[in-house]
């Protein structure tokens, strides 16, 4: 395996702590986020998830917030489908990114960038038809908080998405290279770095939310590569809907993604 798909193993890194320090590395990542070769196995989780999530969003109507939106992965599929978007992120070089992008498509009418954190949303009560949070949720140092905000601006029977690293399997990694309650990124333009992201399985995501008025509507597990080690690097996507068949192995997925309804 080649040193950018395994250098999490090999290198010393720098420690960015709190919710400053997600800012600062999502700043430094921004320009190189997009084609970074160190982000291999990120693209390939994002597939996944994509082939997870597709259907779900396509329901999606009025006007949606994409929280933690990065360079606009959902933001702007959701957009091409006629559907107004507010993009909101903490770290702003992302935005301006997105907002680069945006300009070159022509959905860039539909597209809102707010400069917001997820645990204090500065938006009305029932401002959003539909939400997603997708990959973003880990580094919330404070989620409940956010599920709080997530259920304030969203409208009754609205529907809501939160994609996260599956808790079982990211505190095994974390583990495996001592990294404790942090996630390794690299870039081209960023030096080996640790941040705060810590993991929320399915059950963890529908106990926090249903505290906060939402009811779990269809769960998918993304990327069982603990159950198939050897084809981790050639894994078959079909083998997604093959285990999602049996709720027993859904603990093994490295991504859990959730639909929700708020009630």
């Amino acid at each position: 395996m080649s040193e950018e798909k395994s250098w999490f193993g090999k290198v010393k890194y720098r420690v960015l702590e709190g919710k400053e320090g997600i800012r600062e590395a999502y700043d430094c990542m921004a320009n190189s986020y997009d084609y970074s070769k160190y982000f291999y196995w990120t693209r390939k989780l994002e597939l996944a998830e994509e082939r997870a999530v597709k259907k779900w969003i396509a329901d999606f109507s009025g006007i949606c917030l994409d929280v933690g939106c990065g360079t606009g992965r959902y933001s702007f599929k959701i957009a091409e489908k006629g559907v107004d978007v507010v993009t909101s992120d903490f770290s702003l070089k992302m935005l301006k990114r997105l907002k680069q992008k945006a300009k070159n498509m022509r959905i860039f009418h539909r597209i809102n960038p707010v400069l917001a954190d997820a645990e204090h949303l500065p938006f009305k009560e029932d401002a959003f038809i539909s939400l997603i949070c997708a990959f973003a949720f880990d580094h919330f140092e404070n989620p409940e908080a956010a599920a709080r905000e997530f259920s304030r601006v969203l409208k009754d029977d609205s529907l809501c998405v939160i994609s996260s690293f599956n808790s079982y399997t990211l505190k095994s990694f974390q583990r495996k290279y001592g990294l404790g309650d942090s996630a390794p990124f690299r870039t081209e333009d960023m030096p080996p770095t640790l941040i705060f992201e810590v993991g929320h399985s399915a059950d963890e995501i529908e106990k926090m939310f249903s505290r906060c008025g939402f009811r779990v509507k269809t769960v998918k597990g993304c990327c069982y590569w603990h159950l198939l080690p050897k084809l981790q690097k050639h894994y078959p996507p079909v083998m997604d809907s093959f285990f999602n068949l049996f709720k027993s192995l859904i603990k093994y997925a490295e991504i859990h993604a959730v639909l929700m309804r708020k009630v």
